[in-house]
């Protein structure tokens, strides 16, 4: 029988035999004769067998067909031995069969072919060419295949198991055999359950001695075995197949049935060595909406006869059914996921919020006011009040760098803490500082630190001594309105842990504020990116020091808000107020 062997080209090694009248090559699935090349027209040429000889037509295709350098706008009969080329592919015709030449009965010839992308389905129904339909004797099952099984009932709908190569030539039998694929796979959610059942179906369905479902790594992009399923006896840890072959399948998104890899020129030397006791081979690859996900291989060795075009038909669309199916139980455990992350992170803000003071410190003279919101599920700022040995009141506030779960992690470390450091009496402020900073050094990793605010007020005279590491400056507001910035101190905690830190103290006059705040408040940005900044917040704090230590608190947040408008929050948000009364309203409160 005349045949195409490509001999140049990504198809190179293929074979194409021509065995219809009338024949298109191109790379549309929809050719008798398909080539992967991109310089191929959908429907390039077209080939006619006529009283056995054979003759190439070009299809006005944009780069031509050549028959020995001569282009075929008209017809050309071929003889043995002559090249087409099209693009970048050569094709060598045969006019008939050369003794020791692949694909010979002789040799235990080679022959390879491909089918149709995912989705589309070769039509192959009527072609009666020997190499693309056999019926061949089954080596596990005792029967032929195509053969009638006893007992079958043609009314009755057959379970997979019973398939055989006929039914894959009868339409109504391969919607049949698709349909049960779909039924046994869409209700398994579990991606590992439903990859095992995927396998399970194309063992009894196809009956390869080995199948692979190679999966792509999210991380590496690489083709990763998930599921192996090997003959009895074989150690599936052993067993190596074509990377070359499973990766052409992947890029290209094409089936491919190769019929004797020793022969098969797609394969390299060391893949050749490996795999040439195989017989026969098929690989499909699994597309999501144009997206890869993995491949199928299925191999055996001890069939008598290839794997025929109606299996890797069959191969392709159980792949088509099982891309969905893999994408929809990926989605589902990712939604499972991110609903257990999403409690567990309830859970996270649940214990960082009761970190914080649920009461303010009983404190004659003073209104306290405090609040912290962040702008994730959890964050990093915090603050405090801590009550003394010496009957003196700490105030602190710290923000960790970063968000979310690492910077909650450091914030609860850091509290702890500060809680043991300051029940020191022998200590001073600034050596407490330092033995956290210390200790901060110690447990931080990568680029995180800390910038934390404490003081302690002796309220009877208003007393505040401070030290101040790298945090946003706390503002000092007398009655007249004048402003002082609380900056004495050291840098962030967790930096160096050699640091020395200074404290400096201050006194909050009757009628005075004292307000702490991380960054979160002056850096908030609406929709445009425009920052709120510390001159509104000055001036807010300003206009509203009459107000008590709550009202002044609502004031910036709800300016703060009004800025923000309907851009997220990307910072957390952390501030506090404190006034120290003045006589007349020390006797209204």
């Amino acid at each position: 029988m005349p045949r195409f062997v490509v001999e140049s080209g990504q198809d190179a090694g293929s074979i194409h035999q021509v065995d219809r009248p009338l024949s298109t090559i191109g790379r549309s699935v929809s050719n008798a004769i398909q080539v992967v090349d991109r310089r191929m027209s959908r429907n390039h040429a077209e080939v006619q067998l006529e009283g056995g000889r054979v003759y190439v037509r070009d299809l006005e295709s944009k780069n031509g067909t050549f028959v020995n350098g001569k282009n075929a706008v008209e017809p050309i009969e071929l003889g043995h031995n002559d090249r087409v080329r099209i693009g970048d592919t050569v094709l060598r015709f045969e006019a008939e069969e050369v003794p020791g030449s692949p694909g010979d009965s002789s040799t235990g010839g080679s022959q390879s072919s491909s089918s149709s992308k995912p989705g589309t389905g070769a039509n192959t129904e009527g072609d009666s060419s020997s190499t693309r339909i056999r019926l061949v004797e089954e080596h596990e099952w005792g029967s032929t295949r195509g053969e009638r099984r006893a007992g079958y009932d043609p009314n009755a709908a057959p379970s997979l198991e019973s398939t055989s190569i006929m039914d894959f030539r009868d339409v109504n039998r391969r919607l049949e055999i698709l349909y049960q694929v779909t039924d046994a796979i869409r209700s398994v959610l579990d991606l590992e359950e439903l990859l095992e059942t995927i396998i399970g179906i194309i063992q009894m369905v196809v009956r390869p001695d080995r199948t692979y479902m190679l999966m792509i790594d999210d991380e590496t992009g690489e083709l990763e075995p998930r599921v192996v399923k090997v003959r009895e006896g074989e150690d599936p840890t052993e067993v190596k197949i074509s990377t070359s072959i499973a990766n052409r399948c992947l890029n290209d998104g094409v089936s491919l049935l190769v019929s004797d890899t020793s022969l098969d020129s797609r394969f390299n030397a060391a893949e050749s060595i490996i795999m040439n006791a195989i017989r026969t081979a098929m690989v499909a690859p699994l597309i999501y909406k144009g997206a890869s996900i993995g491949v199928i291989y299925v191999d055996t060795q001890s069939r008598s006869a290839s794997f025929t075009e109606e299996e890797l038909d069959m191969l392709t669309s159980i792949a088509n059914q099982a891309s969905v199916a893999i994408t929809n139980a990926k989605l589902q455990g990712q939604l499972v996921e991110q609903h257990k992350l999403a409690r567990e992170m309830e859970i996270a803000r649940g214990i960082q919020m009761n970190l914080l003071p649920k009461t303010y410190p009983d404190l004659p003279g003073y209104q306290l006011s405090a609040m912290s919101l962040p702008a994730k599920q959890v964050g990093g700022d915090y603050y405090d009040f801590l009550k003394m040995p010496d009957g003196r009141l700490g105030i602190a506030i710290a923000d960790v760098s970063g968000k979310g779960v690492p910077a909650a992690i450091l914030t609860a470390v850091t509290r702890s803490y500060l809680q043991s450091e300051t029940q020191h009496k022998d200590s001073t402020l600034a050596q407490t500082v330092s033995r956290m900073n210390r200790m901060v050094c110690r447990d931080v990793t990568n680029d995180m630190y800390v910038t934390m605010f404490i003081s302690q007020l002796e309220p009877v005279e208003g007393e505040l001594e401070f030290v101040n590491g790298g945090h946003a400056h706390p503002i000092l507001i007398s009655p007249a309105g004048k402003m002082e910035f609380l900056e004495e101190g050291g840098i962030f905690l967790g930096i160096d842990d050699s640091a020395c830190f200074r404290s400096a103290k201050v006194t909050i006059p009757p009628g005075g504020l004292l307000v702490c705040y991380t960054d979160g408040v002056s850096d908030i940005q609406n929709s445009r990116g425009d920052i709120f900044g510390t001159d509104k917040f000055y001036e807010i704090l300003l206009d509203k020091q009459h107000l008590s230590a709550e009202d002044i608190r609502n004031a910036v947040y709800q300016a703060c808000l009004k800025h923000r408008g309907s851009a997220d929050q990307f910072d957390d948000f952390t501030l506090i107020v404190l006034k120290r009364l003045d006589f007349n309203e020390s006797e209204l409160d």
